[in-house]
């Protein structure tokens, strides 16, 4: 069976070293969100989404900054 197509942006790879630990505990929360979504959520999917929800903070916290008080 194929991979899915997950993203439909053209995009980048990127080799990324992480501790045993924080490997291990995406792996048990990305089984967890497998079994009860009913969908495949990979390692790779929660750290995707951790990425997007960072840049979006930091867009947040620049466009606070640059507004006049």
């Amino acid at each position: 069976m194929a991979r899915p197509v997950k993203i439909h942006k053209e995009t980048k790879s990127y080799n990324l070293t992480i501790p045993i630990e924080d490997y291990d505990q995406l792996s048990e929360y990305s089984e967890l969100h497998t079994n009860r979504y009913n969908t495949q959520v990979s390692v790779a999917d929660l750290i995707r989404s951790a990425v997007t929800l960072y840049l979006e903070d930091l867009r947040q916290e620049e466009e606070k900054r640059n507004v006049t008080v």
